[in-house]
Parts: structure tokens; C-alpha cells; sequence
């Protein structure tokens, strides 16, 4: 049974042993860019809602300030 054409680069190279070597450090760096892009995404989103919400929690405390002085009155 003779290799196929399709077989990967990894299948194929002559120095086997070298080629797979060089494999995992390949996908390694393609995950780490992934990870620290999803990561600085995820970090932006949550400092969006927690400074929407510190905002909102400024904006409810002002009004409670100005009712209680209402009813001081």
C-alpha cells in the first residue's frame, strides 16, 4: 500500500521524527495568540459591565441623596 498523496507534511517528511518535533511548538504558539486575544476580549467586556455598573450604582446613590433631603424638608 503505497502513501497517499493527501498524507499530511508530517506523515510525508523524511525526517519524521524532526517534523513532529516541530508540531506541537507550532500549535502551542497559535493557541497562546488565540488565548491572549480572547482573554484581552474577555477582560474588556467585564470592565464594560463593572463600569456601566459603578456609573449606575453613582446615578441611584445621587438620587437616593437628593429624596432624602426631599424628605427632610
Amino acid at each position: 500500500m503505497k502513501k497517499s498523496k493527501k498524507a499530511s507534511a508530517r506523515v510525508t517528511a523524511a525526517d519524521q521524527q524532526a517534523a513532529a518535533a516541530a508540531e506541537p511548538s507550532r500549535s502551542a504558539t497559535r493557541g497562546k495568540a488565540i488565548g491572549s486575544g480572547a482573554i484581552e476580549n474577555a477582560a474588556r467586556r467585564q470592565f464594560q459591565k463593572t463600569q456601566a455598573k459603578a456609573i449606575e450604582g453613582h446615578i441611584q446613590a445621587r438620587g437616593q441623596r437628593q429624596q432624602a433631603k426631599r424628605d427632610a424638608r
